[in-house]
């Protein structure tokens, strides 16, 4: 019989949002934000096992950055790689906003964010980039001050993000929510928690030691002879 899983979670100093916990929900791919709270505000948490195979991601990703680096080059841009494109920013509530965009390339007045994907086309890939033109301007010292234009670069296609896509007031308006969210003290309330579902808690890394919302039966099928 498995033991049940004890947490092992510590709080954080401050909080802290990484750019990839916010995009799922800004775009509406998820909708379950304890997850996002619970993140921001703890660290070193049990986590559910995955067959992910980060190596092979890894090795596809980086293939994938230098082809598009060595495409900007040729077009006279100067290219800037993931490090070098971190930033963290501060918001009034004491929350941090940090990330790093793949690839930065600068030619004159022309700045392009570019975030790599090895998968299929998401909705979640274009906020992903949208942040980073939102906060690059604005809390790294190589970017500040420039205007934007992104892209979503994909194996076999390229996806354009006018500088325009960032002042939509729905998309500003769910980043300020969200990260006033992971900001809050305490144990967030049951509206701003939403209900859990399985295919979110699939795709989870919370245990039920963290999350008691967590589900790990899929609830919603059974047999029938209607059929």
């Amino acid at each position: 019989m498995l033991k049940p899983i004890k947490s092992v979670a510590t709080l954080r100093a401050t909080t802290y949002v990484w750019v990839t916990w916010l995009t799922k929900l800004i775009s509406g791919e998820e909708s379950f934000k304890y997850k996002l709270w619970f993140k921001a505000n703890h660290k070193s948490y049990s986590k559910v096992p995955n067959s992910f195979k980060l190596a092979k991601w890894c090795e596809e990703h980086t293939a994938l950055i230098e082809k598009k680096k060595a495409e900007l080059l040729s077009e006279g841009y100067e290219v800037y790689l993931e490090d070098q494109n971190s930033f963290a920013m501060i918001g009034n509530n004491g929350a941090t906003l940090a990330g790093k965009a793949d690839i930065v390339a600068i030619k004159g007045d022309d700045v392009i964010v570019v975030d790599c994907k090895t998968g299929r086309c998401r909705n979640s890939d274009i906020t992903q980039v949208k942040l980073y033109m939102l906060s690059l301007p604005i809390a790294n010292e190589l970017h500040r001050g420039k205007v934007l234009r992104g892209q979503v670069q994909y194996k076999d296609s390229t996806v354009d993000i006018p500088h325009q896509e960032i002042t939509d007031q729905s998309f500003l308006n769910s980043l300020r929510t969200l990260m006033q969210l992971a900001g809050s003290s305490g144990i967030v309330d049951s509206n701003a928690v939403v209900c859990a579902s399985y295919s979110e808690c699939n795709f989870c890394d919370l245990t039920k030691a963290d999350c008691s919302f967590r589900i790990d039966q899929d609830l919603n099928s059974a047999s029938t002879s209607l059929f």
